[in-house]
């Protein structure tokens, strides 16, 4: 779409400059050239010149230039890809790269890459051959221009024979000649090929409308959803029910978990999150009564339950060492605006201690207050105070060894924190442990972190969801003002991009690594696709289109499943569309049935014809 842009504007441009040469005025091609921002741009510009109505001879005559007054051109526009996703997808990275290892004239230094300097030499060297010849150069011509535009060491014995390969590309009709417009447009077709197949690459499409449950036992809303190793989807209402669900959205099993207190009760415990401990087989639940509740995830069955918590729990994060899956780390986000962290070498241990507690409607109960004043729990507790306001999300990022925290507090909307203090925070607050270890006031008083142990990102209307792309360490958030914001996690004054095009708040976002994808919903249920690199919406998905129009309490995107999960008291799975039988890393070449391939043994290549062309 960029480039197509580009040809609008260019076209433009070609018609002021026919308009000013009928006055009299001519176009240099070689100051044109330098107003372009990529190699592909200034090839389509020159191929389109030499095919329009000044004709082949009146390019050329601008090519030599005669000193005329320079022609309009567009000025340049600064894109929002980065320098190295550009270089990424240069489609010349296997021309020789430039002796110098310098910055092109467009300001990117791409190793391999073909730079404007270097088209410049090698245009020079055609209207060297124009001037004394037919303007072509035979094979070992252009040879001797790119060792001349390269540099010797550049042109390796595999470099010299890949522009052996390139020379035969261009000269498709067998003539052992190319010209400059031939050269040109090589190179236009080359990016527009490129272009084509990046873009059915990255498409993605949805099965609508949506799948949704019918007769749902969840009695309230639901308040977490999870997936498990196969797939499958586990769902948990504020009631305490907790429901299994298959692949195909069929419910597997299901139980009230709260319904070993209701005698007890008037009602049932208010559940605010749920999280899986999958290694190790249980299910964590937070409750309205400051208690973290563990239960078997194979048969339901209580396990034990931490009492006395600091503050209401709203969000919970249980992660494990892949490495050591003993290793655990346990966050606690509350209403206070303050993180809870756990840390311990071995979960096992530590459920046995818990599990040793007396039991407190039907659970095996351990307070906190035992579990600091145990010095042989191998448990460490911290207590952060990051928000004046309640913690909307809660992640563990283990690239960073940092944990996010979300809130809607405009002066700290998100804050990365380390898991384990400073040496000299550290000290301090066993210290205050020790000495207010027996105070009621407070178990586990929050304290701030020092400046060096957090970074603070702060937004008018705070954050409400985020997420961090391991593969290319940038954090994403979503806010109430209808942006998706990409950040730098170590640049907290002002975020890399802005995705603009929710037209409702957004509520929940995803960061796909694997294959650089964001996904943000909004509260409209709109449901949005992004490309992290390009800042580009792939696709949208409206509540007309995928039928689920209820208000929508959670959300969850399912990697293992390829889907997105969207949960009131029912749930409406909207499921990417993956090719059948076809793998991740194939490309889709053809749009019918291929009909026939043949290989080429002088470029190595693999051709293939369907009923409607040769690719």
């Amino acid at each position: 779409m960029a480039l197509q842009t580009q040809y609008s504007r260019s076209r433009s441009a070609r018609n002021r400059s026919t308009g000013n040469q009928k006055k009299g005025s001519g176009t240099d091609l070689h100051e044109m050239s330098r107003n372009k921002t990529s190699v592909a741009e200034f090839a389509a510009e020159h191929s389109l010149r030499a095919k329009s109505e000044v004709g082949v001879e009146q390019a050329r005559r601008e090519a030599k230039g005669d000193g005329r007054k320079q022609a309009w051109a567009p000025p340049k526009r600064q894109s929002l890809i980065s320098n190295s996703a550009r270089s990424q997808r240069d489609p010349l990275r296997t021309l020789p790269p430039h002796p110098s290892s310098g910055a092109s004239s467009s300001g990117t230094k791409s190793r391999g890459a073909v730079h404007l300097e270097q088209l410049d030499k090698l245009r020079e060297i055609f209207d060297e051959a124009t001037r004394s010849g037919d303007g072509k150069l035979d094979e070992e011509e252009f040879l001797r221009a790119c060792r001349n535009v390269f540099g010797e060491e550049a042109m390796s014995t595999t470099h010299e024979e890949q522009m052996r390969t390139v020379f035969k590309k261009i000269d498709n009709l067998s003539n052992d000649t190319i010209s400059w417009d031939d050269f040109c447009s090589f190179l236009y077709l080359e990016y527009h090929e490129r272009d084509s197949a990046e873009a059915r690459a990255k498409k993605v499409d949805f099965h609508t409308p949506a799948i949704i449950t019918k007769g749902s036992p969840h009695h309230g809303s639901v308040c977490a959803v999870q997936h498990t190793s196969d797939g499958g989807l586990v769902t948990c209402s504020e009631e305490g029910t907790v429901c299994f669900w298959s692949q195909e959205l069929e419910l597997k099993r299901t139980k009230p978990l709260t319904e070993v207190d209701v005698k007890q009760r008037e009602k049932p415990k208010w559940i605010s999150d749920m999280v899986l401990s999958l290694p190790h087989k249980k299910i964590i639940l937070a409750t309205g009564d400051c208690e973290l509740q563990f239960f078997e995830m194979v048969n339901f069955e209580p396990y034990c339950q931490l009492s006395r918590l600091e503050s209401i729990p709203l969000k919970i994060v249980c992660w494990h060492d892949p490495e050591d899956e003993v290793k655990t780390v346990i966050l606690l986000g509350d209403k206070d605006g303050a993180v809870t962290v756990m840390i311990t070498d071995n979960i096992l241990n530590a459920f046995t201690d818990w599990k040793s507690g007396p039991k407190l409607e039907g659970l095996p109960t351990y307070s906190l207050y035992k579990l600091l004043s145990n010095s042989e729990s191998g448990v460490k507790c911290y207590r952060w105070k990051l928000h004046s306001s309640w913690v909307t999300e809660l992640h563990y990022f283990p690239k960073l060894l940092m944990f996010g925290s979300c809130s809607l507090d405009p002066s700290a909307s998100f804050v990365l924190g380390v898991l384990s203090p400073s040496t000299e925070v550290d000290s301090y607050l066993r210290q205050t442990s020790s000495a207010t270890r027996g105070a009621k006031r407070s178990l586990l008083p929050a304290r701030r972190f020092m400046s060096c142990d957090q970074r603070v990102f702060r937004m008018a209307k705070g954050v409400s969801s985020a997420d961090y792309c391991s593969r290319h360490n940038v954090l994403v958030t979503g806010s109430a003002d209808r942006f998706v914001r990409v950040w730098n996690p170590f640049m907290t004054s002002k975020p890399v991009g802005t995705l603009e095009g929710h037209t409702a708040p957004v509520f929940f976002v995803k960061a796909d690594s694997a294959n650089s994808r964001l996904f943000s919903i909004g509260n409209d249920n709109t449901i949005m696709v992004w490309d992290i690199l390009e800042f580009t919406c792939l696709n949208s998905v409206f509540p007309s289109v995928h039928k689920f129009s209820v208000p929508t309490q959670a959300a969850h995107y399912n990697d293992v499943g390829q889907e997105v999960v969207l949960a009131t008291d029912e749930v409406g799975v909207i499921k990417l569309v993956q090719p059948v039988g076809v793998r991740q890393d194939m490309v889709q070449t053809h749009l019918s049935p291929v009909a026939g391939v043949a290989f080429s043994p002088c470029f190595n290549h693999l051709i293939t014809a369907s009923r409607d062309g040769v690719s």
